[in-house]
């Protein structure tokens, strides 16, 4: 099995490597502003959250990755919650361990400026122990969904939000980053580009042939990350994953904003589930299974699905995107996206 192993992160890395020379004689996009230490480089990296599990960061990085952008957290979009993803800290210390260089990004689903303030803070306060080398990054989707709660935001608003988010980061002495797909930033149609076009832009497009037969986002507005996948396979990360091209890259990496340094956390303890305490009434949005524990693994932990409508009593509110929900006297869990507050 190692030796197995091993033939498969090779081939991985040779094909990373040829990638590697490949983009160097791209002509680099137009970006804004270089940070300290940046340079004209290409560099390939990936992106992960709490959906890529737990991950072996040493096969990352053998692979031939150069840096991995790693979600902080996120707001839940139905009700507003503030979250931890379960797998930060832990992805954050593992990738800067084996001599990645590391980035971040928070999802937003804010929908005022001190909410906007509250995420970058929040953001913040938990990399500052880290070794924040690449931008930071605000990632906002779903808001045309009826159930966002962004859902009656317009393109301005939003982007004043996204401006209020970045500028916040970038005075905790950040590089900042926005984040969004090809359509949505095309014309400036959900997004005003004229205003964020200052800030680095990471642009989201999957190609039918993805890079590098496809050499470049056709994306025509200025960028700094193409982000060409979300079916990459790499060594190390369960399932597939999110992968980019950088048009950009450091000489060396950044020290912590706060050198106290973070507690280690343990590969046992790489999810950290915190749950908010709540007592209410919430109702199925579709159909909605409740089982034994807050995962999609086996299918002998569903218990019961309950259907649109159905009502059900939650207890907690989890940073890992599922609620704690009592059924007879029994602890289930569900996903907090398919339940809604009774209000």
């Amino acid at each position: 099995m190692k030796n197995i192993l091993h033939k498969r992160t090779a081939r991985v890395k040779a094909v990373l490597m040829s990638l590697i020379i490949f983009l160097s004689v791209l002509v680099p996009q137009m970006t804004a502003q270089a940070a300290p230490n940046e340079i004209a480089q290409a560099a390939l990296g990936v992106d992960v959250s709490r959906y890529q599990g737990l991950i072996n960061w040493d096969q990352v990085a053998a692979s031939g990755v150069q840096f991995a952008i790693i979600r902080v957290g996120y707001r839940t979009q139905s009700t507003g919650v503030l979250n931890e993803d379960p797998y930060a800290r832990y992805n954050l210390q593992e990738a800067q361990r084996v001599g990645l260089k590391v980035g971040a990004y928070f999802f937003s689903a804010a929908v005022n400026e001190a909410e906007a303030v509250e995420e970058a803070v929040f953001t913040a306060n938990i990399i500052d122990k880290y070794k924040i080398t690449f931008p930071v990054a605000f990632d906002c989707e779903g808001f045309r969904n009826t159930s966002s709660r962004q859902y009656t935001l317009g393109r301005d608003v939003r982007t004043a939000l996204a401006v209020k988010f970045l500028d916040t980061i970038a005075a905790r002495g950040y590089t900042p980053m926005f984040y969004a797909s090809k359509n949505e930033m095309t014309d400036s149609k959900d997004w005003n580009m004229d205003i964020l076009n200052k800030y680095k832009v990471w642009v989201s497009q999957y190609p039918t042939d993805p890079f590098p037969i496809t050499p470049a986002s056709s994306y025509t507005g200025v960028q700094a990350m193409w982000q060409y996948t979300s079916k990459a396979v790499i060594p190390g990360i369960p399932g597939s994953v999110d992968m980019n091209v950088s048009y950009f890259n450091y000489d060396g990496i950044a020290e912590p904003k706060d050198p106290s340094g973070a507690a280690l956390v343990s590969a046992a303890n790489a999810a950290n589930v915190q749950y908010m305490d709540v007592n209410e009434v919430v109702t199925a949005t579709t159909t909605v299974n409740l089982r034994t524990v807050p995962g999609t693994d086996n299918p002998a932990t569903i218990v019961v699905p309950i259907q649109p409508g159905d009502m059900i009593f939650r207890t907690g509110i989890g940073n890992n995107g599922w609620s704690r929900v009592v059924l007879n006297n029994q602890t289930l869990y569900a996903y907090t996206s398919y339940l809604q507050k009774v209000m």
